[in-house]
């Protein structure tokens, strides 16, 4: 008998230790300082968007499997049911820019967030100079930007339809504690040369030393573990106990 609880003790703590510290992925968390992070309201409430001009599609917020054509992606989601889209193409030389006002947490440690694009500059309008995805972090209220960097390139002469899932960390922790303005930024060069389309999706940040959020599966997991060992602890006594 004692041979079998131990037996079951090891296989419950094999099967749910990998769930019980499941950090959550998702940016809508209380830790997360940013407003709609992942545009689950089905716009865009609490961004401030600049699109471009003549916009080859207009920024907007979209469900699953949005496409501009021309043989680019389909919208998918990673977190919740909605993302932000925009052309990545238009009228240019402009800039297309998502920004938003924060203070951030004394102990921040990264801003976190999921991408994707696609473009044909290869079989329309003779493209001669890059268009370019970037973040910046600038004062709040806007300004000169305190950093910036750059987290795409879509280059003359290339036909990428789909990038696949990409994400994209830039550090914060020099501004912890600050109110700071996140800045999307896309940058189109010239005037409409070539199809594109780009998604942004689940903008997270997170503390320089993460915090482990309990699962489902793992607050069962770590009950039954904790019953398990109260059961060996009673055991033990009453086996003590009859010894004497």
């Amino acid at each position: 008998m004692r041979h079998l609880s131990k037996f079951l003790a090891i296989s419950v703590l094999i099967l749910v230790s990998p769930n019980i510290f499941a950090q959550s992925t998702s940016c809508n968390n209380t830790y997360n300082p940013l407003t709609n992070c992942s545009f689950e309201t089905g716009d865009f409430t609490g961004w401030t968007i600049q699109d471009i001009t003549n916009p080859f599609i207009p920024a907007a917020v979209t469900g699953a499997g949005f496409s501009a054509g021309f043989g680019l992606f389909s919208t998918v989601p990673t977190d919740g049911s909605f993302v932000s889209v925009n052309g990545f193409d238009g009228g240019g030389p402009d800039t297309i820019e998502y920004s938003q006002d924060v203070t951030l947490p004394a102990n921040v440690g990264v801003l976190i967030f999921d991408y994707r694009a696609g473009w044909d500059m290869l079989n329309f309008g003779g493209s001669t100079a890059s268009r370019i995805f970037s973040v910046e972090i600038q004062p709040s209220g806007g300004g000169t930007a305190l950093i910036s960097q750059v987290f795409l390139t879509a280059n003359p002469g290339e036909n990428i339809p789909d990038t696949g899932a990409l994400s994209g960390t830039l550090s914060l922790s020099q501004f912890a504690g600050q109110s700071i303005r996140v800045t999307f930024i896309w940058t189109i060069p010239e005037d409409f040369t070539g199809p594109a389309q780009f998604q942004l999706d689940n903008v997270n940040m997170t503390s320089l030393i993460p915090v482990p959020t309990l699962s489902v599966s793992g607050l069962v997991g770590l009950v039954l573990l904790m019953l398990l060992f109260a059961y060996f602890g009673i055991s033990r006594r009453i086996g003590i106990n009859r010894s004497f």
